[in-house]
């Protein structure tokens, strides 16, 4: 049997021995539990319209479907199943993955969670961090988190483990550390921050490939004022710190600290949000977010920008149905004051998170 089938074949076995795992446990614990057949699946349309030099466009259509299994009582919860990402007009799949999750509640704020991480909006990472794209595209996540919410913020402590090496691999490990903390959650008029810290790292002991060793640090501080100046809309005013560090070894590239400034008006009424912005930034490099941002050529190196400045427009509608539909759609559009260039995306999404049938 072909090596390539014979992988298939472990992976459903695999599925097939953790669906078995758990209609056992569930047999053995009281009538307070429970086990439920859960679907996550997201239809998506992404077009990036880039003709710059930092980055050319592209566009992704395509959906992709987890549905898993979950056992879950007042104290911990099990899913196991299985996530499957397709491109339109492939021929083949993009990714056909197990997931497994073990969740406990280790007291009434903090959630510990090992396997597959709770990634559906981006650690609440903002674009220059985080890009959007990959709450479709680098699902799922996988690894350690703890999660803790509390009355008047909330946060998220996560490592995503992206590529596992052993002896020999011709590549290098591949991971992603961060912490967000969110601080006044609430509508209401007032003050309320946001804090993020992240690492990405390349590397590994048994590294067996002659690449440098590279760690890249991000830093982000948002604050913001919201008051009503009439009715139902909101304004809030903000401006965003980002900072950026090489925590390389021996890895030494163009940019080894940076920064960027992100000043933006923001305008929430009923399901749409509008921003407004000026992005300024100097040898800002940003691993996982949007290129746009930064100042690394994603085409060649010699297009490299050490300043980038960008006048920044975002409007977004987004609207739950049933608990369980959300439909998110927005344009983007950045304007290089430096290139004099026009360059915009937009993106409809529709996503199903929710309980499919009650199992037993």
């Amino acid at each position: 049997m072909p090596l390539k089938s014979m992988d298939s074949l472990s992976s459903k076995i695999a599925l097939v021995t953790l669906f078995i795992s758990i209609y056992c446990i569930s047999h053995a614990q009281t009538d307070s539990a429970g086990v439920n057949l859960y679907l996550l699946g997201q239809s998506f349309f992404d077009n990036k319209e880039f003709t710059g030099n930092i980055k050319k466009g592209y566009t992704h259509p395509g959906f992709y479907i987890q549905p898993a299994i979950k056992f879950e009582t007042k104290q911990y919860s099990i899913a196991a199943g299985f996530h499957t990402l397709y491109l339109a007009g492939a021929d083949t799949l993009e990714q056909f993955v197990p997931v497994f999750s073990a969740r406990l509640l280790l007291n009434s704020r903090i959630m510990l969670n090992v396997g597959t991480l709770e990634s559906l909006i981006g650690h609440w990472l903002p674009e220059p961090l985080f890009k959007p794209e990959r709450l479709f595209l680098n699902q799922p996540e996988t690894g350690v988190q703890f999660l803790y919410q509390g009355i008047w913020s909330k946060a998220d402590l996560w490592i995503n483990w992206e590529r596992y090496i052993k002896t020999g691999s011709p590549f290098q490990e591949e991971f992603t550390v961060g912490f967000t903390h969110l601080y006044n959650l609430n509508d209401t008029p007032g003050f309320s921050n946001a804090f993020h810290a992240m690492a990405s790292h390349h590397g590994g002991q048994i590294d067996s490939t002659n690449l440098p060793v590279q760690t890249h640090a991000n830093i982000g501080l948002l604050p913001a004022f919201r008051f009503k100046p009439y009715g139902n809309t909101t304004l809030a005013l903000a401006t965003s710190v980002y900072y950026y560090k090489n925590l390389s070894p021996s890895f030494t590239s163009e940019y080894n600290t940076g920064f960027g400034l992100h000043p933006q008006v923001k305008a929430y009424r009923n399901y749409t949000t509008l921003e407004v912005g000026f992005w300024y930034s100097h040898g800002f490099v940003n691993p996982r977010g949007e290129e746009l941002f930064g100042s690394v050529s994603t085409i060649n190196p010699i297009y490299n920008q050490s300043v980038r400045q960008l006048g920044t427009v975002a409007i977004e509608y987004q609207k739950r149905f049933m608990s369980s539909m959300l439909l998110n759609a927005n344009f983007k559009a950045y304007y290089d004051f430096k290139s004099n260039l026009l360059e915009y995306s937009y993106t409809l999404r529709l996503m199903f998170d929710g309980k499919l049938k009650r199992v037993m």
